[in-house]
Order: C-alpha cells, then sequence, then structure tokens
C-alpha cells in the first residue's frame, strides 16, 4: 500500500530492522524527523521527539528502504495498530487534491490510479456495507466493475451473468432514468466460436486480445452492435472462492487508442478476485443465517409433526438417556397419563445397568397406578414442576413404585409433558448422583427439555392408535376376505355346470335377456369366455374362483348389481363375436373380464355424491372414483390364492392384459365419454381413424365399454322399461339423502318429480345413447342391431313424454324355480 509516512512508535520495527542488519542512528532521525512538525491540518501526525533524544541513527530514507523490502511488515502494523478512522482520512488527504463533478464521477474519480491497493479499505468498506444491507449483488458487481473501467482507463465494459440453466449468458443493463429497472438481456450460449465472452465462460480463464476484430477466435467480436468500434478487449471471468462461476467482465478500449496491457489485466484481475471473495463470504454468512432460521423452524414443525416413528420404544430410550445426562441423575422414569381412568402407566423402565457405557431399559409388566398418589400424581395434576430434596420426608411420595420395582429414591426432580394445554405424561429424575439434590439449574435445563418429551409421547400415543387401528384393520380384512371369497363348494358345482340348450342360440344375439337364467349367470360367463377366447385360455378352477368371488363382491344395489356385470358382459361378447379378428386375444380376455368386474363394489352413490360429501374413496381417488376403486378391487381379487387367471401369462402380456382391464374399466365413466366421443368421431368423419394407432385403439375400445354398459337401452322395451326403474331407485335413494341434509337434488335423481322421467329419457337418448351407437356401427356394422333397438325405444318414450303411450312398467317375471341344465 503507498501511504504517507505514519509515527513510528514501533519498537518491533526497529528491532526488526536491526536484526536484518541495518544500523540505527537515533540523532539522524530525530533531526529529520523534527523538521516535519505537525500541522494544524495534518490531524494524521505528532510531534517529532525533541532534540537530544538517542534516536539518532534512523533516518526516514532508511525506514523507507526497509518498508520497501518488507511491505508485509507495514502491512501488519497497519492493520494492528492503525485505527479504520485515521486510514479514512489519509485516503481523503491523497484524493482531495482530485476534482469532483457528477455523482458517478465522485464514485470513481479516486480510482483513477491504476494501482488500486490504496482504495482496498474504503472499498472493502463500501461493499460490506452494501451486501450487509441486503444489496443487490448484480448492481453492486457493476459498480465495482465502473471502478475496474476507470483504473484501466477503458473505454467501455460489459457485465455478464448466466442465464437460468447456467449454459447461456445475459448482457446486465443497470437502472437508470430512462432505461427503468436493472435488467437481463439474452446474449447468446456459452460455446466456441462466437464472442469473447462466451469463450471466456466457457474456458473460466482471462483473456486479453489486443485487436478483437482480428482475432479468428470470436467471429461475432462481443456480440454488441452498438455503432462503437471496438479495438482491444480485456476479458475476465468472476468466480467465487471456490470456483463457480459469478459472471463475465467484458472491458473496452475504442480504436486508436493504445491496447491493454498485463498490468490493466493485474489490476483488474486483483480487484475482481477480492471483490468475488468478498460476495462470497457475506453470501456464506447469509447462508449460515438462514439455515438458523430454517433449524428453529424445523424444530418447530418437530414439536407438531412427527410420525415417522417405528421403534417408540428405541425413541423414549433416547429421550431418557439424554435426560439422565442432562441433570446428572441416576434414575430416569417416563409415565404416561390415562385421563379415562385417572391413572398413571409405565411399561419401559431404568434397571440402573449399563451396556457399551448406555443404561439399559428394560420393557416390562405394565405398572399404573391412580393419578391422585404420589410425586409424580401431583405434577399430572397440577401441571406444575416438583422439585423434592427428599422424597421419603415429603408426604406426597408414592412409596408403591418403589415396593414394586425395588429401588430407593432419596430425591426426585419432576416435570409435566404439556401438548395441546394438556398434561399427557410425567417425567421423573430420580437421586442427582453429584450433590445431595437437584438444583435450580437443573430445573431450568430440564423444562427446554420437556419439549422433546411431549414430542415423544405424542409419537408413542400416535403409535398405539395406528397399531390398534392395524389390528382392527387386520380383523376386517380377515372378516371380509371370508365373506368375499367363494366356498370351495360354489366354484366346484360352476366346474360341472352346462347351459340349458335354448340359450347356445339366443346367447349370440344382442338382445338376449338373461333374467331367466339367474342361477346360471355364472355358467353363462364362462361360456362365453370359453367360446370367444377358447376352453384352454384360462384354467377353469382358477376361472370358476375368479367368477364366484366377484358375484361375492357386487352388492345388493338397484342398478349397479351382479346382473348388470353380466349384461354387459354378454354385448361385450356379442360384439367380439362379430368382430374377433380385429382384437388379440389379450384384448378379448381383457375385455371380458373388464366387463365383468367394470362396478365391482358399487355402492349405489355416483361420483359427485362421494366428493361433494369427502367419501374416503373421493380421496384415495380424485378422479373417476368409483371406476378407480371398481379396477382397485379387481386386482384385489386377482391377488387371491388361486384367483390368479392370468398367472400362466409372463410378466411383459401381465402387465399388458392389466393395462387393457385398467383403460376398459375408467371409460365407462360417462364423464369421459363425451370428449372420447368427440375424438372417435373426427378422426372416423376425416378418414385418419387408424386401428394400429395404440392412441386411435384406446378410443374405439372406449366407445365399445361405454356402449356395453349402456346395453339396457337396446334390449326388448319391456326389459328396457324394467331396467330404467332399477336405475332411477338408485337415484333417487341418492337424492333422498341429499334432501335430509337439506340439499336440493337434481330433478334426475328427485322422485317428486319422477313424472319427468319420460322426457329425462328422451333427452338422454338423443344426448348420449343414439350418438353412441351411430358410431358404433359406423365402426363395426355387425353391431347395427344395438342401434335400431335404441330408436326403437327411444320412440317409445317420445310417445310416453308426449302423452300418446301410457307408461306402464312391467312387473318382473315370476321365479320358475331352478333352471334346468342339461347334464
Amino acid at each position: 500500500m503507498c501511504f504517507v509516512p505514519c509515527r513510528l512508535k514501533v519498537s518491533h520495527v526497529i528491532s526488526r530492522y536491526q536484526s536484518s542488519g541495518g544500523s540505527i542512528n537515533h540523532s539522524n532521525r530525530e533531526q529529520q524527523m523534527s523538521k516535519k512538525r505537525k500541522s494544524p491540518d495534518d490531524q494524521g501526525f505528532e510531534e517529532s521527539p525533541p532534540a537530544g533524544s538517542s534516536d539518532q541513527g534512523l533516518t526516514d530514507e532508511k525506514v523507507k528502504a526497509y518498508l520497501s523490502l518488507h511491505p508485509q511488515m507495514l502491512d501488519d502494523f497497519v492493520l494492528e495498530s492503525v485505527s479504520a478512522e485515521t486510514l479514512d482520512r489519509w485516503l481523503k488527504r491523497k484524493t482531495s487534491s482530485r476534482p469532483a463533478d457528477d455523482t458517478s464521477a465522485k464514485e470513481v474519480s479516486r480510482y483513477q490510479d491504476t494501482n488500486m491497493q490504496g482504495v482496498v479499505y474504503e472499498l472493502n468498506s463500501y461493499m460490506e456495507q452494501r451486501l450487509d444491507t441486503g444489496g443487490d449483488n448484480k448492481l453492486l458487481l457493476y459498480e465495482l466493475c465502473n471502478i475496474i473501467k476507470t483504473a484501466t482507463k477503458a473505454d467501455g465494459f460489459a457485465l455478464y451473468f448466466l442465464g437460468e440453466c447456467n449454459n447461456s449468458l445475459c448482457l446486465f443493463t443497470p437502472t437508470g432514468a430512462k432505461d427503468g429497472p436493472p435488467s437481463l438481456i439474452p446474449s447468446g450460449p456459452i460455446t466456441f466460436g462466437t464472442t469473447i465472452a462466451a469463450h471466456v465462460a466457457k474456458t473460466r480463464k482471462t483473456l486479453l486480445v489486443e485487436d478483437i476484430m482480428g482475432d479468428e477466435r470470436f467471429p461475432d467480436g462481443t456480440g454488441q452492435d452498438s455503432g462503437i468500434h471496438v479495438h482491444s478487449v480485456l476479458c475476465l471471468p468472476i468466480l467465487t472462492a471456490i470456483g463457480d462461476l459469478i459472471a463475465i467482465l467484458e472491458l473496452h478500449r475504442h480504436w486508436g487508442k493504445e491496447p491493454f496491457n498485463l498490468s490493466h489485466q493485474e489490476v483488474a484481475t486483483a480487484n475482481l478476485a477480492w471483490a468475488s471473495v468478498a460476495i462470497h463470504q457475506v453470501q456464506v454468512c447469509r447462508g449460515l443465517a438462514k439455515q438458523t432460521e430454517l433449524n428453529d423452524f424445523l424444530l418447530d414443525v418437530s414439536k407438531t409433526y412427527f410420525d415417522n416413528i417405528v421403534a417408540i420404544d428405541s425413541l423414549l430410550e433416547h429421550i431418557m438417556i439424554y435426560a439422565k445426562n442432562l441433570v446428572n441423575a441416576d434414575r430416569c422414569a417416563l409415565f404416561q397419563v390415562d385421563h379415562n381412568n385417572k391413572e398413571l402407566y409405565s411399561d419401559l423402565f431404568d434397571i440402573g445397568e449399563e451396556k457399551e457405557g448406555k443404561p439399559v431399559f428394560r420393557k416390562t409388566k405394565e405398572i399404573r397406578f391412580s393419578i391422585d398418589k404420589g410425586i409424580a400424581g401431583q405434577v399430572a395434576r397440577t401441571g406444575e414442576v416438583l422439585n423434592i430434596p427428599d422424597a421419603y420426608a415429603d408426604p406426597r411420595f408414592n412409596r408403591e413404585v418403589d415396593l414394586k420395582t425395588g429401588y430407593t429414591t432419596r430425591n426426585i426432580l419432576c416435570m409435566p409433558i404439556v401438548s395441546r394445554g394438556t398434561v399427557i405424561g410425567v417425567v421423573q429424575m430420580v437421586n442427582k448422583l453429584s450433590g445431595s439434590a437437584f438444583t435450580k439449574t437443573d430445573e431450568n435445563n430440564f423444562k427446554m427439555f420437556a419439549v422433546f418429551c411431549a414430542l415423544a409421547l405424542h409419537c408413542a400415543n400416535m403409535y398405539h392408535r395406528i397399531r390398534h387401528s392395524e389390528c382392527i384393520y387386520r380383523v376386517t380384512m380377515e372378516k371380509l376376505s371370508y365373506h368375499s371369497i367363494c366356498t370351495s363348494e360354489e366354484w366346484k358345482t360352476l366346474t360341472q355346470l352346462n347351459l340349458p340348450a335354448p340359450i347356445y342360440k339366443e346367447i349370440e344375439t344382442f338382445h338376449f335377456d338373461i333374467n331367466p337364467f339367474e342361477e346360471i349367470w355364472p355358467a353363462v360367463f364362462i361360456y362365453m369366455v370359453h367360446n370367444s377366447c377358447g376352453k384352454t385360455s384360462f384354467e377353469l378352477e382358477k376361472l370358476c374362483r375368479f367368477t364366484m368371488s366377484v358375484r361375492k363382491n357386487y352388492r345388493r344395489v338397484p342398478y349397479h348389481n351382479w346382473k348388470h356385470a353380466v349384461t354387459v358382459a354378454h354385448c361385450m361378447y356379442a360384439i367380439l363375436q362379430k368382430t374377433s379378428e380385429m382384437f388379440t386375444e389379450l384384448e378379448k380376455k381383457g375385455l371380458l373380464i373388464a366387463c365383468l368386474c367394470h362396478d365391482l363394489d358399487h355402492r349405489g352413490y355416483s361420483n359427485a355424491y362421494l366428493q361433494k360429501f369427502d367419501h374416503p374413496l373421493a380421496a384415495l381417488y380424485s378422479t373417476s372414483t368409483m371406476e378407480q376403486h371398481h379396477f382397485s378391487q379387481t386386482v384385489s381379487i386377482l391377488q387371491l390364492e388361486g384367483h390368479n387367471i392370468f398367472s400362466n401369462l409372463n410378466s411383459s402380456e401381465y402387465e399388458q392384459v392389466l393395462e387393457i382391464i385398467r383403460k376398459a374399466i375408467i371409460a365407462t365413466d360417462l364423464a369421459l365419454y363425451f370428449n372420447n366421443h368427440q375424438q372417435l368421431s373426427e378422426l372416423l368423419n376425416s378418414g385418419v381413424l387408424d386401428f394400429n394407432n395404440h392412441s386411435h385403439r384406446d378410443r374405439v375400445i372406449g366407445l365399445m365399454m361405454t356402449a356395453c354398459d349402456l346395453c339396457s337401452v337396446t334390449k326388448q322395451w319391456p326389459i328396457t322399461r324394467l331396467t330404467a326403474n332399477d336405475i332411477y331407485a338408485e337415484f333417487w335413494a341418492e337424492g333422498d339423502e341429499m334432501k335430509k341434509i337439506g340439499m336440493q337434488p337434481i330433478p334426475m335423481m328427485d322422485r317428486d318429480k319422477k313424472d319427468e322421467v319420460p322426457q329425462g329419457q328422451v333427452g338422454f337418448y338423443n344426448a348420449v345413447a343414439i350418438p353412441c351407437y351411430t358410431t358404433l356401427s359406423e365402426l363395426f356394422p355387425p353391431s347395427s342391431p344395438l342401434l335400431k333397438a335404441c330408436k326403437e325405444n327411444l320412440g317409445q318414450w317420445e310417445k310416453i313424454a308426449r302423452g300418446e303411450l301410457e307408461d306402464v312398467v312391467p312387473s318382473r317375471p315370476c321365479d320358475s324355480g331352478p333352471v334346468k341344465v342339461d347334464n
């Protein structure tokens, strides 16, 4: 550093100079210093020693010579002995002769000298102040670069920062009256063969180029088109202390000016290195402060959210070990409070032994005692801390615990554990090891520790509830499994059933009515699977088990029941029989199984109802709630022992068929039908429908599932009218539930508006059913009987709506007893 000579009361300077072989003439030093008496304006100096001093051998020249040879010693002296205020005055004196004009000139005028060492202190103070007060690092760096520009006598500069993905550069534009707030303008990628800034960002090495336009490495030069011809460029990377790239500084000199030299490079490099270290240091401090805040936050969160504990006893052991060490106690006990029975209880005890230097806690038979007894009971009742120096002298002490454990208690420190304003436990420290009793300091430390105990007990209670719920869940699942899995008698009987002869012909038609054959619906499904996929497609035993268990898992609701499942499966069978060459074996299997399972465990309520009333299923599945549940139930049955009908498939085929089933079941959500039908119609009308396109194929299968799900509208009129009655029975039941809580259901679900049923059916046919079967018949012409029957039933509803036909609900067929089967 270049400073005016300071007063020399530095004995260590003289001694070090003497040790280096120099002679000290104190009288000469005195004479020289006497010539430089302190002036009134020179507040940085004291008067020189009076004549007659013994300092004859030391002169100003010798001191200067010595300090020139040993500059580090001057640095050490200044840092150790000179105040910041003195340094500030020196800097002001050194720069006071230079004129100041505008604001920016005032900031940089004192840095005109390329020797920047003399301004480090002031610049450092300025930067630290800006950083400590949360100054913008980008703007601060820009100001520093402006100073370096002046110090290196550059004509201009550009400052680049990294883009969002750290693979590009952005030009920084500072704030200004015309330009608005600071901004980053994209400048280009970080790569070779473009600009000098991109090159330096890529290599992270300083470049000094005398003629930028003549350097073939940078065909784009500086990349700026400002109308000024740049000649020489000094480009430097600004790196953090750990080597991360912060920014790029690009200094310019114009044509006709002397190019930059190594001296300029050294000045810029030194100051950028210092600036990056200063910024990094302050950022680290900020990071530590934020980390402290984060730790406090995590601690606060952990008080209310600590539910990932499995080995709760291990947690309690760690808590009690820490508590013992905290107050230097011999034993530790933790009691939980049973408010229902007004008792304290514990089953984990400190037995006074150690293993590998750690106390041993033993889980024993639970000990319980009344909350009205003992020190712990007093603390549990009042919530106050008790410090008992002599336990047996205190009438509140309950000797029963000592009698049961065989341990003698001398003194006690007892602390309540409070959660949500309620005492949930008591921690009791027993027998101070060093000293006669627990101190006030122990008390204060223990209060802090009580927070962790509250956390541990909260976790213990939560874990106990979870374990209890798990036990209930297992028992429930066991009962459910028993009642939802078919018996061996049921599936074995199914393997022996054959269909009556008249069925074989009728089952191939779309209008086939399954109502008269309820007892053999499982056999009807087995026949359809064998006739469509082959008798060897599934193991008969597993297929029978699966079918009978599926039947058991359909609830007895008016419409979405086992009969509906078999009806939908039959419609799919009829379509596949007429289009079998268009589908793979896996698709045939998957679609038949999907139809049979598409309404498994249906509760008779719509998705909208479940979501509106926050049903647990709606929490599990936010969209297509029941459809996702149906698929989940399907997979659950497949996973039962002896029920996996796809066990003969390899893993790839197994995944494929499950995905076919999943997509098919989800497609029965009528809310998804409208978009699917629109997209499919557009593909069909534009002539671009491609069955080999997986997306197109999925849409076709989705439409098939909707057509099968709605197939009751394609049956003969008496069957269609009866089925409509079943559908509205479910709708009205849902509407009744809404009315119970004061909500008005939509007209379709309001039994008080049953007169509007015919008109509602006309609207449904025109909006949903007719378009669905029209598109299906265009895709598969053999399915046109479905469209024809749908139109006929629409005509019936229209007549009823116009009053031309009386709405008579046919009576259900009488039960004629068991169907005779062919052996």
